[in-house]
């Protein structure tokens, strides 16, 4: 139910430990809004994505802003952001539930995306620059992708000329395009 701010970058010794009540179980997920200065998402153990505005000097014991109604209860692995702050992508590591969530109101509402995807845990999820509508994930069979997100409708491909090996994360490059992928095994 907590997480620790760096309160002093420049000398690196002053920290916080800040605890936020709607935070359930760890924090296991954790990104930073481009769009909003000191605003932070945080996924936890417990499914839930909660949101801390004023990051840099929230005080502890406040509320913060539970995004989890609808989600399944599952470890958030990954939040993202679309174009805006409205566009959400969520994904959660558990076998058994739907794994990939998008909120198109900066989840005030979710909605599940996993359509053809086997029952696997996924792991970092992302939208293509640039569109809302499609999406990249990072699963425990390696990159999947799809053309266009439509709730339970949505068909994922898996990435033919990347290996099946469990894969972690993701990261684009927007200079010269590259797309990152960070497996577990296979180098």
């Amino acid at each position: 139910g907590t997480f620790r701010r760096w309160t002093d970058p420049q000398t690196g010794s002053a920290t916080a430990v800040v605890s936020i009540t709607s935070i359930t179980g760890s924090v296991t997920a954790v990104s930073v809004s481009p769009y909003t200065a000191n605003r932070v998402f945080l996924g936890t153990s417990s499914g839930r994505v909660v949101r801390v505005d004023g990051a840099n000097t929230i005080a502890s014991g406040s509320a913060g802003t539970n995004l989890s109604t609808g989600l399944p209860g599952g470890t958030v692995s990954c939040i993202n952001f679309g174009t805006t702050e409205n566009n959400l992508i969520s994904c959660q590591s558990n076998y058994g539930i739907q794994n990939v969530w998008v909120s198109t109101n900066g989840g005030t509402a979710w909605t599940a995306i996993d359509g053809n995807l086997p029952d696997m845990p996924v792991r970092w999820c992302m939208f293509y620059p640039g569109n809302n509508t499609k999406a990249i994930i990072a699963t425990e069979t390696g990159v999947w992708q799809t053309d266009l997100i439509n709730g339970a409708s949505t068909v994922w491909v898996a990435e033919t000329g990347f290996p099946t090996v469990r894969t972690d994360m993701l990261k684009y490059r927007a200079l010269d395009g590259t797309l990152a992928a960070a497996t577990h095994g296979r180098g």
